[in-house]
């Protein structure tokens, strides 16, 4: 017999170390961020669940929880558990305006508002009308309906569609004064598709007509009135933020501290290692994470509002925003930034000023060279002071508006970007204001 050849091939068997890094999420880590991203609301709910499941844990004065449909600051009666709550929107804002702590004759006129809203969630009487009807004056009733419109749903309040198209613009759109040009002037013309007869009266591109057209398609008719339900909780504010002794005193207007008790009777059977031990052990351990998480959670969501505050307290006190983003607080607090946006998910912030989510808070900025923060709105005030003391006859240029930011306020902005600012604040085109200044006119608005 012939003998085989072999071509072994050795294999080596070993068992090798290898240290890397990572993080592994466990369930107790993506409980508590689930937890971050809750409302107040949220949070009471299923922490009256925990504790129901969980007798080692009670609480000291149940009834000073919130009911999960009456999310205000008076409580709940056990009655309300068996009387089903027939609560529609307009009792929302019943509720909303409750949480503020203003004048009474602002209350009162802003609850007379809210009982002038039709069936869309718009105001069916005048300011002038109703400051006569509830006898109040004219600036009351004003600062009335700029409170409602912030309200939720936002814009509830507004005067009929296009004020409400204005309002959406307004916060998604700030910097484009074209849509609302093309909403305050031209809603005719954009239904009839006379899109190069508005292109031409606006001075822009045909193009730029078609997009603005398919933005304003994508706004809300009318505001997103809710369908309250049992599983429809209506919004509360999860801080609340007061004037005292010329500043400003933040506190959570919803806090367990004091509330939540332990059982000492189980408590004690658990450390004695009595009868049911195990299940006491797991009884107890999972109230204590819980507890833990919840302390947390408030530190948190109490430590980026303060940074929020402090940074914004100009806007607080009557100017404008600074600008701000997710990182800044990030590097302040020195977390991540997706905590931060965590933290300020679905949170409401209520402020002498009316409700405001804190992600409202964050906007955008510049950077000159030697390191100055600048808002987009001082970019916008240099911008109109440039176009004032210009010879209209040689009016600027976006582009030369541009070179002149970097060399005398060393901050860089795109030729584009002026020429939004510019359509934000109403001002023509550098060839309209030559035209108009060859004519021996006032410069033209955008804005008629």
């Amino acid at each position: 017999m012939k003998a085989l050849s072999k071509r072994g091939v050795e294999m080596k068997l070993e068992l090798t170390h290898k240290q890397t890094t990572g993080l592994v999420m466990t369930t107790k880590m993506r409980q508590a961020i689930t937890m971050l991203q809750w409302t107040s609301a949220e949070m009471w709910e299923h922490l009256q669940q925990e504790i129901h499941e969980n007798p080692i844990l009670t609480l000291e004065t149940p009834s000073m929880i919130p009911s999960h449909r009456h999310h205000r600051e008076a409580y709940h009666d056990p009655i309300d558990q068996i009387v089903p709550d027939e609560k529609n929107w307009r009792d929302g804002l019943v509720e909303q305006a409750g949480w503020l702590k203003v004048d009474q004759s602002l209350k009162e006129t802003l609850l007379f508002l809210i009982d002038s809203l039709d069936e869309r969630g718009f105001c069916t009487i005048s300011e002038e009308e109703a400051s006569l009807q509830t006898g109040q004056s004219l600036n009351t009733t004003k600062r009335a309906r700029r409170l409602l419109l912030q309200f939720e749903p936002m814009g509830v309040g507004c005067l009929g569609f296009k004020e409400f198209l204005l309002f959406q613009v307004e916060k998604k759109h700030p910097d484009s004064s074209v849509l609302a040009v093309l909403i305050e002037n031209h809603l005719e013309d954009l239904a009839n598709q006379n899109f190069k007869r508005v292109a031409c009266e606006l001075d822009i591109e045909e193009s730029c007509v078609v997009e603005a057209l398919e933005v304003i398609q994508s706004l809300e008719p009318r505001p997103l009135l809710p369908n309250y339900g049992p599983n429809n909780i209506p919004p509360m504010p999860d801080l609340i933020l007061e004037e005292k002794d010329g500043g400003f005193v933040l506190r959570d207007p919803f806090s367990v501290s004091g509330q939540i008790q332990w059982d000492e009777q189980l408590v004690r059977m658990y450390k004695e290692g009595k009868e049911a031990h195990e299940y006491l052990e797991g009884c107890y351990k999972k109230a204590r994470w819980l507890l833990q998480s919840i302390e947390q959670r408030q530190n948190t969501i109490l430590k980026v509002a303060e940074v929020i505050i402090k940074h914004q307290s100009t806007f607080l006190n009557g100017g404008s925003l600074r600008p701000l983003t997710l990182k800044k607080v990030a590097k302040k607090l020195g977390v991540h930034e997706s905590t931060v946006s965590r933290t300020v998910s679905n949170k409401v912030l209520q402020t002498p000023k009316g409700l405001y989510q804190l992600k409202s808070f964050f906007v955008t900025g510049y950077q000159s060279s030697d390191g100055e923060e600048v808002s987009s709105q001082h970019i916008k005030d240099l911008i109109r002071e440039m176009i004032q003391k210009e010879n209209p006859l040689k009016a600027l240029s976006d582009q030369k508006m541009a070179a002149e930011l970097k060399e005398k306020h060393n901050v860089k902005v795109s030729r584009r970007t002026v020429a939004k600012y510019r359509e934000s604040l109403n001002l023509p085109s550098s060839s309209k204001r030559r035209a108009s200044a060859r004519e021996g006119d006032s410069p033209i608005l955008l804005h008629s």
